[in-house]
């Protein structure tokens, strides 16, 4: 079972059953925003909650538990196979590729991110570290009031908790390695 697992399962179940995030979110009892976040592998519920979870979706709690795979002790995407995963704010454009899908347990979720050229999307915040590392082009990435612009071969390693969004308003396409650390 990993981050991505719980994530999918959640969003799976509740899509099956016709439910907004709202809705979901009215009967666990908790924001639109966290629920958000849980789906996107931003943060996991605790266990009392993921208990709710699977009870506000008529589920059994180990089909949100469910892995997609037997786990390994490594996982190997060869270039251009990492599986592209939706998350939130699909109107950005964001490309956001697994490098990792397969590996159960783990205490990190690395991801290719391609950012269309002047594309940008809206501020959140993670309940663990991140780093990015620019593969190429040009982001300014904003990290509370501030900025920082950065070109390839930069990295940047922030705790999550901090407002954060990229921005790329050149006219080229930008490529980064997005690592989230995750907490449990």
């Amino acid at each position: 079972m990993g981050t991505m697992d719980v994530a999918l399962n959640i969003k799976k179940l509740r899509e099956s059953k016709g439910y907004t995030l709202d809705v979901l979110a009215k009967k666990v009892r908790v924001t639109k925003g966290f629920l958000s976040q849980v789906e996107n592998f931003r943060t996991l519920p605790s266990l009392p909650l993921l208990y709710q979870i699977a009870q506000a979706l008529e589920a059994d709690p180990a089909a949100l538990l469910a892995g997609s795979k037997p786990d390994t002790r490594y996982v190997y995407t060869p270039d251009g196979k990492g599986e592209v995963i939706e998350r939130e704010h699909p109107e950005s454009g964001f490309i956001y590729r697994t490098l990792a899908k397969d590996k159960q347990s783990k205490t990190m979720e690395p991801f290719l991110l391609e950012l269309p050229p002047k594309s940008t999307r809206k501020s959140v915040t993670t309940s663990g570290d991140e780093f990015i590392y620019l593969l190429e082009g040009t982001i300014t990435f904003h990290l509370g009031e501030e900025a920082v612009a950065m070109k390839a071969g930069d990295s940047l390693y922030f705790e999550g908790e901090v407002p954060h969004y990229p921005e790329n308003s050149g006219g080229k396409r930008a490529l980064l390695i997005v690592v989230y650390s995750i907490t449990y």
